[in-house]
């Protein structure tokens, strides 16, 4: 064989290796961007505690973090599989949130003290123990939405809140 050949045959062979990683490393970027816009379902179902309520007790300390999502999920729900990823993700990614997931066929109980009934479903619930959001999330960007708005409506549920440090003067 003759050298230009040999040339142009490792070339090739080192662009197709280069364009194998690339396509590898977009179809990765399609499968966050699909968690992010995945189909858009109703965000509030009429369903679980009414928000500023007291969330029930299930054996979590909710105590433990400023913000606890509680996430209901099911065996046979395509979205809650496809979801659970960007959801361990989320949970290592923010800080001052717990994430406790909970299954429909593992923990019943828990699904009917918190009335839900469909999956899935995220409530946010503060370190009080009081309801901050709910509501059914169909993709990473609704949870992110919900935990943003918990945030904020426990941001203006502090602001002018009498303290021990901060005593209120007429």
């Amino acid at each position: 064989m003759s050298t230009p050949w040999i040339v142009a045959f490792v070339v090739l062979t080192l662009l197709v290796v280069a364009l194998a990683v690339a396509v590898l490393g977009l179809m990765r970027q399609v499968g966050v961007l699909h968690a992010r816009i995945a189909p858009m379902g109703t965000h509030f179902a009429g369903e679980g505690p009414e928000v500023g309520s007291t969330a029930p007790d299930i054996g979590v300390s909710y105590a433990r973090s400023p913000v606890t999502l509680v996430v209901f999920t099911s065996a046979t729900c395509t979205i809650c599989r496809e979801l659970k990823p960007s959801i361990d993700a989320l949970r290592r990614q923010e800080v001052g949130l717990t994430v406790h997931t909970v299954s429909l066929e593992d923990d019943r109980p828990v699904f009917d003290a918190f009335a839900v009934r469909s999956t899935p479903y995220v409530i946010a619930v503060g370190s009080d123990s009081s309801v901050l959001g709910r509501g059914v999330a169909n993709s990473l960007e609704q949870i992110e939405e919900l935990l943003r708005e918990a945030r904020l409506d426990q941001q203006r549920s502090s602001v002018g809140r009498i303290t021990p440090e901060r005593p209120h003067t007429a």
